[in-house]
């Protein structure tokens, strides 16, 4: 039944390739060997038979099943991603383990069923299951909608703005290392990666003047930019799934020592993310080059770090940035698994339709 009845119909059509299938098969295979060993040890220990040796043989057999599947699901990600094991659990198989680990119960009623009443009678259960499938499937659907979501958001203000283009993708890699090698949560580091996606979604509400200025800001034009952390924030907050990001967006200039904006708050009254945030956005910023000036390298960039640290930024934030640079290097978030993005900024279509007005007449109806 492991080896046979889990085939499913997208293993036929070669999704996943063949050796996925493979593995999923001998998954199953090994998860049920497994339990069946842990079943004999039970028995033997148990003499009666009882509903207390029914139940610990229900939790043992089913215990071991789940963990030895799971387990090796998680290895087998882990090492297809590259991510660490702690941040597969956290993201994606914790949100349905406890759903998972639900139908141990039901497995066993229908064993039960078939014995008593028949095998014909298990058919009943397919209902259900099939059910409870489709959730898990709906489940990884809404994640994966979710995360188009928000690179799509990501991606609005790189298409607006030329000259930071890949600069939210980079913040957030960063500020998700830092996160990391600060020991936070994976579900915290998500959410700080997220931000980081997002942090500057709110220069959509600024001025393609002052936006795409070549040249440095006067001080109006800067008190007008500004003001990009209140309309992130104002765009975040009707959406329930993205209303978390709020306060870290809408913080992310927040200086360490009260100086920044939009709301002067200043140490630990500043959301940890928004702190991780300045560090990352500052560093991405120093080591790129920019339409007024080029990149100042990563050595130099960690000097002008270092020099404004407890009046910036948080000093642990810059000291775990160094931590990770001098561990690992540059190569720590520097490597992207988001695919190429190629396509037109605002400024560079409207360029181009200067010059092909048939297309242009098009577009505008």
């Amino acid at each position: 039944m492991a080896l046979i009845g889990t085939f499913e119909p997208r293993d036929f059509r070669g999704e996943p390739r063949w050796y996925g299938t493979l593995f999923n098969r001998a998954d199953w295979v090994i998860s049920s060997y497994a339990a069946w060993l842990f079943l004999l040890l039970a028995r033997s220990i148990v003499v009666d038979g009882g509903p207390p040796a029914m139940v610990l043989q229900i939790v043992v057999a089913g215990g071991v099943f789940t963990v030895t599947n799971n387990v090796l699901g998680l290895l087998a990600n882990s090492l297809k991603t590259g991510n660490p094991v702690s941040r597969v659990w956290a993201l994606s198989v914790s949100n349905i383990f406890i759903g998972l680990a639900s139908q141990v119960p039901l497995g066993w009623l229908m064993a039960a069923i078939a014995s008593q009443v028949g095998q014909w009678a298990v058919v009943l259960f397919m209902v259900p299951l099939l059910l409870a499938r489709y959730s898990f499937s709906k489940y990884t659907e809404l994640r994966d909608l979710f995360f188009g979501s928000v690179s799509a958001l990501s991606q609005a203000i790189d298409a607006k703005d030329g000259f930071t283009r890949g600069h939210a993708d980079r913040v957030s890699r960063i500020a998700g290392a830092i996160a990391r090698e600060m020991g936070l949560a994976e579900r915290d580091v998500e959410m700080i990666e997220l931000a980081g996606l997002l942090h500057d979604i709110g220069k959509i509400g600024v001025e393609d003047r002052i936006l795409m200025k070549p040249t440095r800001l006067d001080e109006d034009e800067a008190e007008l930019m500004r003001r990009h952390p209140i309309y992130g924030a104002s765009i975040l907050e009707p959406s329930v799934g993205l209303r978390p990001l709020v306060p870290l967006v809408l913080h992310h200039h927040e200086n360490y020592d009260g100086s920044g904006y939009p709301d002067g708050l200043e140490g630990e009254l500043i959301p940890l993310g928004s702190r991780i945030s300045i560090v990352a956005d500052a560093y991405a910023a120093m080591t790129s080059d920019r339409v007024y000036r080029k990149a100042i390298g990563h050595e130099r960039a960690m000097e002008q770090l270092n020099r404004h640290k407890s009046r910036q930024f948080d000093p642990r934030v810059v000291r775990a940035l160094d931590r990770l640079l001098k561990s690992r290097g540059v190569a720590a978030f520097e490597a992207s698994d988001l695919p190429q993005i190629n396509y037109e900024t605002l400024a560079e279509l409207r360029r181009r339709l200067a010059h092909e007005p048939l297309i242009r007449d098009a577009h505008a109806g």
